[in-house]
């Protein structure tokens, strides 16, 4: 009886470590499209990060002041498989911005092994564009989907005057309640083991799930241009995100799309998606 009380405990212990594990391991698809497919002239560039990694993506200018940096998520990369982000650059692309995509670390071309739900994410973007617009030439726009939502919302914090606008399709807003669903959906974890799952992801992985958190932040960038985007049918971002967004900032401008899973509003309603998303780009 006490080496299979000692055998259970044991299991209790460790299972949570290997959850964290797997969750947080990034996905290195490859690179199939480049953007010569819009008929467009790019550069392949490179960034490498404080911490070493070497990070791929594109730059593909079109001579005007507005740029627009693309970030796809969790899973994903500049193909846009899951979310469409590359046929939403060169809508972007055609519209006039200078258009960067990048393979976030961990994803597509770009080195790394694990994410760390936009924490380093947004401090890669943000010396990568220092290195690209060294002399602030352009008038930046970040638009981003889930974790690349979250990614953008930590930049324009951190660096408010910079980006102009902030798109966020299917950011989470509160990451205790994103993390406690998903380790329950996942990994039959019970949301009371929140607190010590959280411990073996900052103890054991560097993950400090408080700076994944975007109450304040949301609450921070109140006053800024954000346009939050959900879908009403998606399982991983729910209702309850929206409405703590709402408890947060109960003035942010949000775009509800029906029928829809999470990230999938442009690519089952390109048309719509991009005409509520030209409105909000072209108001002042």
């Amino acid at each position: 009886m006490k080496l299979l009380f000692a055998a259970l405990l044991l299991f209790a212990l460790l299972y949570p470590v290997y959850v964290v594990h797997k969750q947080t391991l990034g996905s290195h698809e490859k690179i199939e499209k480049s953007p010569a497919e819009w008929g467009a002239e790019y550069e392949d560039i490179e960034f490498k990060t404080e911490d070493g990694l070497m990070l791929k993506g594109w730059w593909v200018p079109n001579g005007s002041a507005k740029a627009v940096l693309l970030l796809h998520g969790n899973g994903g990369s500049r193909n846009g498989f899951t979310s469409g982000v590359f046929e939403l650059g060169k809508w972007y692309h055609d519209q006039g911005y200078n258009v960067m995509m990048a393979d976030l670390r961990a994803h597509g071309e770009s080195e790394g092994e694990r994410i760390t739900f936009g924490v380093k994410e947004s401090k890669d973007m943000l010396g990568w564009i220092e290195k690209l617009d060294a002399k602030k030439s352009y008038l930046w726009t970040i638009h981003g989907f889930s974790m690349g939502a979250v990614t953008a919302l930590m930049m324009k914090e951190k660096e408010p005057a910079r980006f102009e606008k902030v798109v966020a399709d299917a950011p989470w807003i509160d990451f205790e309640i994103l993390a406690k669903q998903e380790l329950w959906r996942r990994a039959n974890l019970p949301p009371l083991l929140y607190g010590y799952v959280g411990f073996v992801a900052k103890n054991f992985f560097g993950l400090d799930f408080k700076e994944a958190d975007n109450k304040e932040r949301c609450k921070k960038l109140c006053k800024e241009r954000v346009l939050y985007i959900f879908e009403s049918e998606d399982r991983l971002v729910t209702k309850t995100q929206q409405k703590v967004l709402k408890e947060s900032c109960p003035k942010a401008q949000t775009l509800l799309f029906e029928g829809v899973g999470h990230v999938d509003a442009f690519k089952q309603m390109p048309h719509e998606y991009t005409g509520r998303l030209k409105i909000f780009l072209e108001t002042e």
